[in-house]
């Protein structure tokens, strides 16, 4: 079985061509979890599934864990990217993911790396199948003294605002609480920000205030556009930003802007292309 991995942003994922395979006797979730293994698989945080047709590919993505999840922008871009090397589309791709058509353009490529512009959609904070506690009107709550704000961007985010920096292992704990908690029924995807006074800093001037993110299935990633985007949400939402944010983590870089919906400015590289022969 062929595959490409792609790597957006720190986030690495497969890529497989579903109608280059048979799944016959292979659940998605389960050849997910046996390819994502860096043990016995190629390694990486999760699985695209697409298929190409003449005007849109249809795209699934599971995590590392083998579950399956409702959208990536990382994993759209990874996709996408990939479907231009291969000079199956110019410059538009539509997908369509479990919940609904995303689109994304490209911008510029230089031999295996592509700058795109990713659709991620309309912040929702009024989602009660991701967070059935929720109030009208109410923007943050509390869970075990923890206080957050949950938005769903597609999938489900909750952050959480930091005064003072908290050890990677306490973060690490308090994630996979969070992440398993009973209020969450699919799960949440977690964001950290560490910003010591919120209302006296300047986001868009200040870029660099720390982010730490956790993902629903994979634990600890460098960086992830949906989560990027749920920051971007709630900072808006509370007045802190306007139609723009840029999050820096090492060298990587991720813009996050509005108009009408939410797009991240993305930058994938296609890393490599292999031949899994346990299938």
């Amino acid at each position: 079985m062929i595959f490409y991995k792609t790597v957006s942003s720190g986030n690495d994922f497969l890529q497989i061509d579903v109608s280059q395979i048979k799944l016959e006797n292979f659940s998605k979730n389960g050849l997910t979890k046996k390819i994502c293994s860096n043990h016995i698989g190629a390694g990486a945080e999760g699985v695209v599934y697409y298929k190409i047709h003449n005007d849109s590919v249809d795209f699934e993505i599971f995590n590392q864990d083998g579950a399956e999840a409702e959208l990536s922008g990382n994993g759209m871009a990874g996709c996408s990217a990939l479907l231009f090397y291969l000079n199956h589309f110019k410059k538009n791709i539509v997908l369509n993911t479990k919940i609904g058509k995303r689109k994304i353009a490209l911008l510029n490529k230089y031999k295996n790396q592509f700058k795109l512009d990713v659709e991620i959609g309309e912040p929702d904070f009024e989602n009660k199948r991701f967070f059935p506690f929720l109030k009208k009107n109410k923007l943050d709550y509390i869970y075990d003294k923890i206080k957050f704000y949950p938005v769903s961007v597609g999938n489900p985010h909750i952050v959480i605002i930091l005064k003072d920096n908290i050890s990677e292992e306490k973060l690490t704990a308090i994630s996979k609480k969070l992440e398993n908690a009973t209020i969450f029924p699919l799960k949440t995807n977690i964001e950290f920000i560490l910003i010591p006074d919120v209302n006296g800093f300047d986001f868009e001037k200040d870029e660099n205030f720390r982010v730490f993110f956790y993902e629903r299935g994979v634990g600890k990633t460098m960086l992830s556009s949906t989560g990027s985007s749920a920051i971007f949400s709630v900072l808006h939402k509370l007045k802190l930003i306007h139609n723009k944010l840029t999050i820096n983590i090492s060298s990587e870089k991720i813009k996050i802007y509005y108009k009408g919906k939410i797009y991240v400015e993305n930058l994938t590289k296609i890393v490599y292309k292999g031949v899994y022969l346990d299938f």
